[in-house]
């Protein structure tokens, strides 16, 4: 693994959200989900045609991985997400060894210029953004649970799997973020493997449940995710072959000894 790691976070915020929604009326709150996840579509399709990769965060706020996406690309992001919904959408933009770290340098210079009309930014000159780790984290079993355990049931379970997913990153400087079902992405810095140990430990301490880590390395956010889930596909498929294959994989995980592994 690479030693120049840095990773580049955008953070895409509604500025006007409150007083916007208010002039929507009190009927407002299917069009309100409806304006949430059409921004998230395109914001996702602006970003990832690029090579990133956007994360909803509380609907009205997102955090993309920007690696090699520059600041002119920024700024036509912004101007046809301005031509596309009625309300003002800021951009901050920055980098750090650490993902947590550089969330809060891009939140630091939103804070100290008016973004509205500009993106702000704050790097590190010196830096590489030459590589993105990503872990791609999801519950082991969730056919068979659905068996037995009603879909509410099953959001608790996976509520406190967040938690413990959040707090970890949070404590550690990682970004951590539920994707949807029983799926979770974690923005790592350049030790995927010893946190997806530890995390894997500790949501079976605590809650018993049983989680697989696929792990990808990539310069861009897009295929770094691509390879995530390819290591967590092979570890499901493989698996259902072999029970000592491993739960967390990389492309640098030794097989050595492993049967099953080209099954399909």
């Amino acid at each position: 693994m690479r030693d120049d790691y840095m990773v580049q976070i955008t953070i895409i915020t509604n500025d006007d959200y409150g007083p916007w929604t208010h002039t929507l009326g009190n009927d407002r709150e299917h069009r309100v989900q409806m304006y949430q996840s059409s921004l998230y579509e395109t914001l996702q399709n602006l970003f990832s045609v690029r090579n990133g990769l956007v994360f909803s965060n509380r609907f009205d706020e997102f955090f993309a991985i920007s690696d090699g996406i520059s600041y002119s690309d920024h700024l036509d992001i912004k101007t046809k997400l301005q031509s596309l919904f009625p309300f003002e959408l800021s951009m901050s933009i920055s980098n750090s060894s650490l993902p947590l770290q550089a969330n809060k340098q891009a939140h630091a210079a939103k804070i100290a210029v008016d973004c509205t009309d500009t993106i702000a930014t704050t790097f590190d000159s010196n830096s590489k953004n030459d590589s993105i780790y990503l872990i791609h984290l999801d519950i082991e079993g969730i056919t068979e649970i659905r068996k037995t355990m009603s879909p509410y049931d099953i959001t608790m379970m996976v509520h406190a799997t967040q938690q413990i997913v959040n707090h970890y990153c949070y404590q550690n400087m990682l970004m951590g973020f539920f994707v949807g079902g029983d799926n979770f992405v974690i923005i790592s810095d350049k030790n995927p493997q010893i946190h997806s140990k530890i995390l894997a430990d500790k949501i079976q301490k605590n809650l018993g449940i049983i989680v697989n880590c696929g792990i990808g390395e990539e310069k861009t956010a897009r295929t770094a995710m691509e390879m995530a889930t390819k290591n967590l596909d092979t570890i499901r498929h493989v698996r259902k072959h072999n029970d000592s294959f491993p739960r967390i994989l990389d492309n640098n995980t030794s097989l050595d000894g492993l049967s099953g592994i080209h099954a399909q």
